[in-house]
């Protein structure tokens, strides 16, 4: 199929599918976020294991004795990790 004939069909698509066409696309741009949102935790996990190691990171029990999500660096400051939870 030519690429012209590829043009047609879409555009006479979404002149007969508006609403279709409309919910194509939010579905497309949902996936795109998703998907980037997916490889941006995936890249900071990396920095944050590096981040870790070089700060002295200690993660911190609670008064039970079980983990928490909470790490207590030599910075001063406490970190909070979700994906830690794990």
């Amino acid at each position: 199929m030519k690429l012209k004939q590829i043009f047609s069909s879409v555009g006479q698509y979404m002149q007969e599918q508006p609403i279709g066409t409309l919910l194509t696309l939010l579905f497309a741009l949902l996936v795109i976020i998703l998907i980037s949102l997916y490889f941006r935790v995936y890249m900071d996990d990396a920095q944050w294991e590096k981040f870790k190691v070089e700060h002295h990171c200690e993660l911190r029990m609670s008064k039970t004795g079980t983990q928490r999500a909470s790490w207590a660096c030599d910075d001063g400051k406490t970190y909070f990790r979700w994906r830690q939870q794990r």
